[in-house]
């Protein structure tokens, strides 16, 4: 009998799928692989639950039930092509995410009422998730923003469960935030909404080329339900080809209030309530954060911007002479396309890390410096800037080479420009 589960990845989202799945049903066995575990809380758990936690090597070299695993579940950040998934797919075991996890459970027991709203796209994601939650809570409409916004879908349908026993009652509106390394990995028709905000280069360096990056992406109207609604931008449906004849196409703004507002109008929600919503909503931190403004200079915090299509969208918003901080793990795109887009108001770039010599090389006509950490550039950045100038942090890479994450990133950021006044 198979009933095992494999869990890929004790991230956030490996961990939630491990403790839903020990929650949810009876006599199943999970085991996980994590090559680089961290002892902790929620660790000590799975293990007093019985979870048999290994890293690759000794799983490959010393797990011979192989014929008992039932389904594997990967997480977004567990390499697609690392030796033990070639296994895994070579026994015929099928690999899925933790969202469709999730989605499988509520589809198969038909036991949530409420709609459940996808959103992906390369810029603008987040924002929108959390804009759309809270035009919806101001309106009386309880909803919850989940998935790649730090709190993974089943971690919260284990809330429910161990709390009400069931999600029949549930009266929130789900609204997911996808990666494309989420929806890599799904095809349940579990959506009511989807939104895809923009397609532009991004993760070169986890996909082959820009289209297995676009297919990713796409896969979101999979996920559709048959005759509900996708939003989606011109500019996406003119490029990108959304094969789906049995979904209903909504064009829509580039523009996160415009892509919020068309939503919202769906619930009936009135016009001007949802207005007044939007002028309550708070920017969120890492994204275009200002942080403060010392001797007429002011400080921009935008570390969650990590693809140069994010980069330019800084740029554009934030008005006047810039100081621009960019660099990090490179992800294999171009930085060529930001010497347009920097001509007019960017006076130096300040690049950063593993990227800062490629970031040199690429752009032409802006005055470049290599510099050797955040805190060397922000205190340099400092020191050129003329009163009414912005810094901006902006990187246009991942975080990795040097940080934890984006947050880290940001908030050395914000730690580093807090004391600059008092040297």
């Amino acid at each position: 009998m198979k009933n095992i589960y494999l869990i890929l990845g004790l991230s956030l989202s490996g961990r939630a799928a491990s403790f839903f799945l020990l929650n949810q049903r009876k006599n199943i066995r999970v085991i996980a692989i994590e090559d680089n575990l961290k002892e902790d809380v929620e660790i000590r758990l799975l293990k007093k639950q019985n979870v048999k936690i290994f890293n690759s090597k000794d799983f490959i070299e010393n797990f011979s039930d192989l014929n008992k695993i039932e389904k594997a579940v990967i997480s977004p950040g567990f390499n697609p092509e690392a030796k033990i998934v070639k296994i895994i797919k070579k026994n015929k075991i099928e690999i899925f995410s933790e969202i469709e996890l999730g989605a499988r459970f509520l589809k198969e027991n038909k036991i949530y009422k409420n709609k459940i709203i996808g959103i992906t796209g390369t810029n603008g994601k987040t924002t929108l998730t959390k804009l759309i939650e809270h035009i919806l809570n101001e309106n009386k409409i309880k909803a919850k923003s989940l998935g790649n916004i730090k709190i993974p879908f089943t971690s919260y349908l284990t809330k429910i469960l161990l709390k009400n026993n069931n999600v029949e009652n549930q009266k929130e509106t789900f609204i997911l935030e996808l990666s494309s390394f989420q929806l890599e990995k799904m095809k349940t028709k579990f959506l009511d909404a989807a939104i895809i905000t923009n397609i532009t280069e991004d993760h070169l360096d986890r996909y082959p080329n820009f289209k297995a990056y676009v297919d990713a992406k796409l896969r979101i109207v999979k996920c559709l339900k048959n005759r509900k609604n996708l939003y989606v931008t011109k500019k996406v449906l003119k490029t990108f080809i959304v094969n789906n004849s049995k979904i209903n196409i909504k064009e829509v703004k580039e523009d996160i209030e415009d892509v919020a507002i068309k939503i919202c109008l769906d619930f009936k929600i009135v016009k001007k309530n949802i207005l007044c919503a939007i002028k309550t909503f708070k920017s969120l931190e890492h994204r275009l954060e200002f942080v403060r403004e010392i001797k007429g200079v002011y400080f921009y915090n935008d570390s969650k911007a990590t693809n140069a299509h994010s980069v330019i969208y800084a740029v554009k918003k934030i008005k006047g002479s810039i100081i621009l901080i960019v660099g990090g793990k490179d992800k294999g795109f171009s930085y060529r396309i930001w010497n347009k887009h920097f001509k007019d108001n960017v006076k130096y770039v300040l690049a950063i890390g593993e990227s800062s010599k490629k970031i040199k090389e690429e752009l032409i006509g802006c005055r470049v410096q290599v510099i050797k950490d955040l805190k060397t550039a922000i205190e340099k950045a400092f020191s050129l800037a003329k009163k009414e100038d912005r810094v901006l942090l902006s990187p246009g890479c991942s975080s990795f080479d040097m940080f934890k994450n984006f947050e880290h990133r940001g908030d050395s950021f914000k730690k580093f420009v807090s004391i600059l006044g008092d040297k």
